[in-house]
């Protein structure tokens, strides 16, 4: 079953994180189903208006202040609820849950995190299964989505790509079912635009589980030039991101994705985004294809 069964029907969708990774991809994927009518909470409205073309609504406001999360909710039926990762998320998926409530919101989908458990391995898991559990307790519909690491976090490693032909990380062998952000935003859509998905759990993955080692190949096929993986530490990845400017909070996690990823976390291969979106989920090569080979890789 997919976006185009029966049970679709006009939704206005409220999306949280508009200008982000996923949302960049989500608003004018969600703008272009009819009859779905689309607005993006921002926190800059002169910032944002010009970002997207189409008939999208923008509304200004803040996950840390409710008043304003709940005029953008006036009239809404399902929110995409998309919180950026950080120690503050459980509170701003509380005051988002609390406003929904109070505007008689009907439905909610969430981005979550992949495995996400109250006893999960990194502390954004954990953060994320308190976030989940408040939505499934919340007495609102809800579909909870949980991708696997981002075939786009590729675009971190494009300066070294580029300029020494090396992709660094600190996966070391460990095997992953990475996925392409616009496979997430095709998942959101279909939650979105029918309730044959509601009060459901997916976890979320591309179609087959690969190394860095692969990845590296695939990069050399794509570019026509030899690409090496160079494995560093867990250690070696938050001292890296610690020098490029990210804080402690973000450089900690991602030591701790790393650790848990070398380890076979991510080995996880599921078919739910054909399940979803009636489309098989897609390669690492057509993402190097498709998106990197635009990026000049």
């Amino acid at each position: 079953m997919n976006a185009d069964d029966s049970t679709r029907t006009t939704r206005s969708v409220l999306i949280t994180g508009a200008t982000g990774n996923i949302g960049s991809l989500l608003v004018p994927a969600l703008d272009a189903v009819r009859p779905v009518s689309v607005t993006a909470l921002v926190r800059d409205l002169a910032k944002a208006e010009n970002l997207f073309d189409g008939d999208i609504r923008f509304v200004e406001g803040d996950f840390g202040h409710v008043d304003s999360l709940r005029k953008a909710m006036s009239g809404v039926d399902t929110i995409v609820l998309i919180v950026p990762p950080g120690p503050g998320c459980v509170t701003q998926v509380s005051d988002i849950v609390d406003a929904a409530k109070y505007s008689a919101v009907r439905k909610v989908v969430r981005v979550s995190a992949i495995k996400a458990a109250e006893d999960g391995r990194t502390e954004n898991t954990r953060l994320h299964g308190q976030c989940d559990r408040l939505l499934q307790e919340s007495g609102l519909h809800y579909t909870i989505l949980r991708p696997n690491y981002f075939m786009q976090n590729t675009f971190m490693s494009l300066d070294t790509i580029k300029a020494d032909s090396c992709l660094y990380a600190g996966m070391g062998d460990g095997r992953l079912a990475m996925i392409d952000v616009r496979d997430v935003a095709d998942a959101i859509v279909a939650a979105v635009t029918s309730d044959a998905f509601d009060n459901q759990v997916y976890e979320l993955s591309g179609p087959e589980s690969i190394s860095f080692h692969d990845v590296a190949r695939i990069l050399s096929d794509e570019s026509g030039r030899e690409i090496s993986y160079v494995p560093i530490s867990p250690d070696e990845v938050k001292a890296s991101l610690l020098q490029m400017g990210f804080g402690d909070w973000m450089a900690d996690l991602l030591r701790e994705y790393s650790e848990a990823y070398g380890e076979g976390w991510g080995d996880q291969v599921t078919g739910n985004v054909e399940l979803l979106t009636g489309h098989p989920a897609r390669s690492f090569r057509a993402f190097a294809h498709e998106v990197l080979a635009k990026a000049g890789l």
